[in-house]
């Protein structure tokens, strides 16, 4: 059977939550136990959240302090090593260089935008978004985009790849998606039939929130609600201009999306919709 490879973000997220199982099955606090492997609670903290990678004495003093033994202790090695690893670099911007691997490696996501999200766009459609961008370069415009649209082909994909799991992914789209012109309207007739071919995908779900719905704190501040299943971690990605936060805390923005849900249009009249839109353009 082929090893898969969720890579380094992943490896890091499991590493974390492995770490502090083992610090609660000896009943450690993180104050006494930052204490007694000569590290701050801060970076312990960011340690068991994911955010940085052990190094191997770091990880050999976790294996003497939590009493971790045999199998268990040569699997938190490895986890360890792998967690080490540099990542493959992406044509993506720094603060979104995380969450593309995290995207890769879910096993749901749930998104709501009142624009078309980067991984369902096409490259046109990305491409002229892109250009008004601050921060992107005029010379990274084609690669960035062709990026996005490989993205979408990658979540077209039933099963992730990293772990063999079948991916779910679940899309709401405020009305305004539909209608605010991103390039003119063939790029935008072409970016609908995008949307149309992912809504008949069997793991897909797309649904549109109509004008006539009202308003929902979800599309004050779009989000993706991610799942990854091999660290059984959830996260709510909340992206801006120039950076990016990852919340742990998802309850609030899984009652939102679940208040947008409740009021989006079926399936199978969000689809209507779109093909509609499209065929006015």
């Amino acid at each position: 059977m082929e090893e898969r490879d969720p890579g380094p973000v992943v490896q890091r997220l499991i590493y974390g939550v492995r770490a502090r199982e083992y610090r609660e099955a000896v009943n450690l606090e993180p104050g006494p136990a930052s204490e007694k492997l000569g590290t701050k609670r801060a970076a312990l903290s960011k340690c068991e959240a994911g955010l940085v990678a052990d190094s191997e004495t770091a990880t050999e003093r976790k294996i003497t302090l939590y009493g971790i033994l045999g199998p268990e202790a040569e699997e938190f090695r490895k986890l360890s090593k792998e967690a080490r690893r540099r990542a493959a670099p992406e044509r993506v911007t720094d603060h979104a260089r995380q969450y593309v691997a995290l995207e890769r490696a879910a096993t749901e996501l749930r998104m709501i935008y009142t624009e078309v999200p980067g991984a369902l766009q096409t490259a046109a459609y990305a491409r002229t978004q892109l250009a008004h961008s601050p921060i992107v370069r005029q010379n990274d415009l084609a690669s960035w985009a062709e990026v996005r649209e490989k993205r979408g082909d990658l979540l077209a994909d039933e099963m992730v790849t990293a772990t063999g799991k079948p991916r779910r992914v679940s899309v709401i789209l405020g009305e305004e998606a539909l209608h605010r012109l991103v390039g003119g309207g063939a790029i935008m007739r072409g970016q609908l039939r995008r949307l149309l071919v992912f809504a008949d995908l069997p793991h897909f779900s797309v649904r549109i929130l109509p004008f006539s719905a009202g308003t929902t704190p979800a599309l004050s501040s779009p989000f993706t609600l991610l799942w990854i299943e091999p660290a059984n971690v959830h996260l709510a990605y909340v992206e801006s201009m120039g950076g990016a936060d990852y919340i742990k805390t998802t309850e609030p923005y899984v009652i939102a999306y679940d208040d947008a849900q409740r009021r989006a249009l079926s399936e199978s009249d969000s689809r209507a919709l779109l093909e509609s839109r499209a065929n006015e353009l």
